[in-house]
């Protein structure tokens, strides 16, 4: 990955510097200053940020999971932590693998930008159960949009671990289509971060154009009878939404954690529209006893 330098816009007082270790409990360790610590991070990556671009990130837990969330330099492995973020304290969702998410005072925020003077980065996003707790969360990303510019599209990449696939909890993207856009929201899995085009598993290609439709993979639904609470509001879902849900349980892990991400690219159907979208991300962690130590392996 790049070398990252980031801006974050913070309440000083919410936010510490995070100091990464050694992971033996089944995805990426975090020690925050504030005391604040996990050992089950789970990471996901905002690929190529295109400089001037401001993007907020916000993690809410399922069912009373404590979430911290951690902004941090792939090359450094230092950054922030967000815990008990009071502006997130009204983010909820409800989804057709999450039912009912209530607003909870515990969820963490960070906002974010590229400020440096490379037109595009790649930033990481990990998060953890405080103590490392176990759980489920949501991870919900703002302020991304399709444009003419994106080439394929926007891509993100999950780095799968052994917490991921012990949790027993599917990996599920959702793309929502933001307030008045007009884009036709289409996603799909990448055979890798390097190659871009849609994965094929049993002869079908893992994407979905209308969730609830003919053309998507796997275990979906129509999105209009749900919807995600942010902070300007209840952003419902619509018949053109998108979604991808990954079952994990009995996946076999590569030893070397470089191997194990998913890429997943955003974009619209035929790339025909554009505008804004909102992104959200449901998976679960666990502590697994023994797992691979991955200390600076960004």
């Amino acid at each position: 990955m790049k070398r990252i330098v980031f801006l974050v816009i913070f309440a000083a007082a919410l936010m510490t510097f995070a100091l990464p270790s050694a992971a033996q409990s089944g995805g990426l360790s975090v020690t925050c200053d504030n005391g604040a610590r996990f050992d089950n991070g789970v990471e996901v990556i905002v690929n190529q940020m295109r400089s001037g671009f401001t993007y907020r990130a916000t993690a809410v837990g399922i069912g009373g999971f404590d979430p911290v969330l951690a902004v941090l330099d792939t090359a450094t492995m230092q950054g922030l932590c967000s815990d008990d973020e009071p502006a997130a304290a009204r983010y909820a969702a409800n989804l057709p693998t999450t039912g009912n998410v209530p607003g909870s005072r515990l969820s963490a925020q960070v906002t974010f930008r590229n400020s440096t003077s490379a037109p595009f980065v790649d930033i990481s996003l990990v998060v953890g159960g405080f103590g490392n707790q176990s759980g489920e969360f949501l991870l919900i990303l703002e302020e991304m949009a399709v444009t003419a510019a994106d080439g394929a599209g926007d891509s993100f990449s999950v780095n799968i671990t052994p917490g991921m696939v012990a949790s027993g909890v599917p990996l599920t993207v959702y793309m929502l289509t933001r307030g008045q856009s007009g884009v036709d929201p289409l996603m799909y899995l990448a055979n890798s971060g390097s190659d871009l085009r849609p994965a094929v598993i049993g002869g079908s290609q893992v994407l979905c154009d209308d969730a609830g439709g003919q053309n998507c993979y796997g275990n979906h639904v129509r999105l209009d009878n749900y919807n995600v609470t942010i902070a300007t509001g209840t952003l419902p879902g619509w018949q053109y939404d998108a979604m991808l849900s990954i079952p994990l349980t009995g996946v076999q892990l590569d030893a070397n954690r470089l191997n194990n991400y998913l890429t997943f690219v955003m974009t619209s159907f035929n790339q025909q529209t554009e505008g804004q979208y909102l992104l959200v991300f449901h998976m679960g962690t666990v502590p697994v006893s023994g797992a691979a130590d991955v200390k600076g392996s960004f």
